[in-house]
């Protein structure tokens, strides 16, 4: 498992995301309307695939920890700010921010919103620390329509190598807008190759929001993390 996880950074290595489509054990399996789910296992580490695309990655005797360097980039700021009350996660994968959310602040209310109840059900089985409760089953706009009084959300959509079209709708960000509490924060990301959505997305939020933001690059990936605020009273 040394090549699986990096020493110097303690998070996955290259070759593991390269290659997790094809190593460890396969223990779940599912297709459904053109998709298809993985669950696979190595020792210690359980992944997720969808489309043999990894999604996401947990150590079973550590579940909370995060293992992948967006991740681990995005808990550093996190770490920064006041422990929230409430927290909306749109997208769930395998799990690995709630699980890291609920054993970091065991005080805060985390409603993660997923569409798939193949991928629930995977999280579910095979990811979730116990007691887990409020993971909703809907499309994260009809959640955020109804969305009020979060301190933070946290937008994790993409299954794929490009963003859904409605990331790039301003409505999309006003709904955000408008379900985070004033101070709240949006912490996005965003998986791109071009640099103009880059560049859309920042006039989009620059609109809504009112404030620059400059995407931070994970080194070697192509996750951009993009982080802004909502303005106080």
């Amino acid at each position: 498992m040394s090549d699986f996880i990096n020493p110097l950074t303690g998070v996955v290595s290259s070759h593991f995301i390269s290659h997790s489509q094809d190593i460890g054990q396969l223990v779940y399996w599912h297709k459904y309307a053109g998709d298809h789910i993985q669950v696979r296992q190595f020792g210690q580490l359980r992944w997720l695939l969808i489309n043999d695309t990894l999604q996401s990655v947990i150590e079973l005797n550590n579940p909370q920890r995060l293992l992948f360097p967006h991740l681990t980039y995005l808990a550093k700021q996190w770490q920064t700010l006041a422990p929230p009350n409430h927290v909306l996660e749109l997208g769930l994968g395998g799990g690995a921010i709630r699980n890291y959310l609920q054993y970091t602040y065991p005080q805060t209310h985390v409603t993660s919103v997923e569409k798939n109840a193949d991928i629930i059900a995977c999280y579910t089985d095979f990811f979730a620390l116990k007691n887990q409760s409020d993971v909703q089953c809907d499309d994260a706009q009809n959640v955020l329509s109804k969305a009020h009084s979060h301190d933070w959300i946290i937008l994790d959509l993409f299954s794929q190598i490009d963003a859904p079209r409605f990331l790039f709708e301003r409505a999309f960000y006003q709904k955000i807008y408008d379900a985070l509490n004033a101070g709240g924060t949006l912490f996005i990301n965003f998986l791109s190759q071009h640099e103009s959505q880059l560049i859309q997305l920042q006039q989009l939020l620059f609109n809504v929001f009112g404030v620059k933001v400059s995407p931070h690059k994970i080194a070697g990936f192509v996750n951009h993390i993009i982080i802004v605020t909502k303005a106080g009273n």
